[in-house]
C-alpha cells in the first residue's frame, strides 16, 4: 500500500506526524492508533488541512473531498483504512 509501505509503516507514519505537529506543546498527550483525533480536539480545520497535506505529500495520497467525513478521522486506524480503500480504488 501507498509507496510500498505496510499497514504498520503508514499508521506509525501518522501518529508521529500527529504526535510531532498537532499536539499542542501545553498538552500532555501520547496519541496511538486509537487516540481519538477528533473528539480529544486534536483535528480542527487548520490541523485537518495539515494532516492531508501530510498523506497527500508524505504518503501520495490524495484524500478527495467526499472522503472529508468525520467518520474517516476518528483516529489513526479509520484513517489507514480510509487510505487503504483509496489505494485499492486507484490501482483497479
Amino acid at each position: 500500500m501507498t509507496g510500498g509501505r505496510t499497514t504498520d509503516e503508514i499508521a506509525y507514519a501518522l501518529v508521529a506526524f500527529i504526535q510531532e505537529n498537532l499536539v499542542p506543546d501545553d498538552v500532555d498527550l501520547e496519541v496511538d492508533r486509537t487516540t481519538p483525533l477528533l473528539l480529544s480536539g486534536l483535528l480542527d480545520s487548520l490541523r485537518t488541512a495539515r494532516l492531508l497535506n501530510f498523506i497527500r505529500r508524505e504518503l501520495g495520497v490524495p484524500v478527495p473531498a467526499a472522503k472529508l467525513d468525520p467518520e474517516n478521522f476518528k483516529d489513526v486506524t479509520t484513517v489507514v483504512a480510509m487510505l487503504e480503500e483509496l489505494e485499492s480504488a486507484r490501482s483497479v
